[in-house]
């Protein structure tokens, strides 16, 4: 209805109550009113339906309010349960993996798990212990990781590098992609005075590191600049987190991949609590490297 019909109808009403109410009190005539159409109109609207007069004096909701209205009212309601666990997107794919992580010496232990020499087949307080921490924070960073924890030094303690080469190469052919070989090892505390060698980070008791280099393989000069590189970063990174780069006459399997590193995280004098300390910060300084690189 437009407003030229609704002011009629209402000027109708209007004059017909008017002229109801000049009958009963018996009025000789009508009292002189001077309104014009839209004046007339709301005088009209307010006597008949005063709640609508009270609502045009509002704006109107316009229909984005309106639904953005309903959309608040939907977000407030509980949402559905379901039996799905929350996905966490780490932003890792360890189904094209960057790094592959093994142990030739797999059992090698720490502080308090001093069996056996310091060595034990449960993986609690072991390298794989350490590796696992690696792993998890590599992946937080986005990067992906195989670690495998194949037992290599057992029953065999002289064949674990033959044992360990076959498993690494066979890693090598399932994942192409992975670029950045670690092969995580523990020191003997009899080369350190029989002591745990530590430092500190940001407060935090964490052991030291080494890289050890075989100086009779091929690449050696880029395996040896590749291990200076990651020292560099982790002193640069962390004041006193550089280890030291050890050359042996030796191979060590480093001949499969340039950017491969014989790592060495505390020894059997250091806690385990220490050595994952160290895994933490030095898959940062890692990860750094890798980013550096791309």
């Amino acid at each position: 209805m437009n407003r030229k019909t609704l002011a009629a109808l209402c000027a109708f009403c209007f004059i017909l109550s008017t002229l109801f109410f000049w009958q009963r009190l018996g009025s000789g005539r009508l009292p002189e009113i001077k309104l014009d159409g839209e004046q007339l109109g709301k005088l009209c609207v307010a006597q008949v339906y005063p709640a609508i007069s009270r609502g045009s004096e509002r704006t109107p909701m316009k229909t984005a309010d309106k639904a953005a209205d309903e959309t608040a009212t939907k977000a407030n309601k509980p949402s559905e349960q379901t039996n799905e666990p929350e996905k966490k997107n780490t932003g890792a794919d360890n189904s094209k993996p960057l790094v592959i992580i093994y142990h030739t010496h797999t059992t090698e232990s720490y502080q308090p798990y001093d069996e056996s020499n310091f060595h034990r087949e449960k993986e609690t307080g072991t390298v794989r212990d350490v590796g696992n921490v690696m792993t998890e924070e590599l992946n937080s960073l986005g990067i992906g990781v195989v670690h495998d924890k194949t037992i290599h030094d057992r029953p065999s303690y002289n064949e674990s590098y033959d044992r360990s080469l076959e498993t690494v190469t066979a890693l090598q052919k399932k994942y192409p992609t992975a670029k950045y070989i670690i092969d995580l090892h523990r020191d003997a505390a009899a080369y350190a005075g029989n002591v745990g060698k530590t430092t500190k980070i940001n407060g935090e008791t964490v052991a030291k590191f080494s890289l050890v280099v075989g100086q009779n393989n091929a690449n050696f000069s880029k395996l040896k600049a590749y291990a200076n590189k990651i020292n560099k970063k982790a002193e640069s990174m962390y004041k006193g987190f550089g280890g030291s780069v050890i050359e042996k006459t030796y191979r060590y399997n480093e001949y499969i991949a340039d950017n491969y590193l014989l790592l060495e995280i505390g020894n059997n004098q250091n806690d385990i609590k220490q050595v994952k300390a160290t895994g933490k910060y030095f898959a940062r300084v890692l990860a750094s490297v890798i980013e550096d690189e791309r």
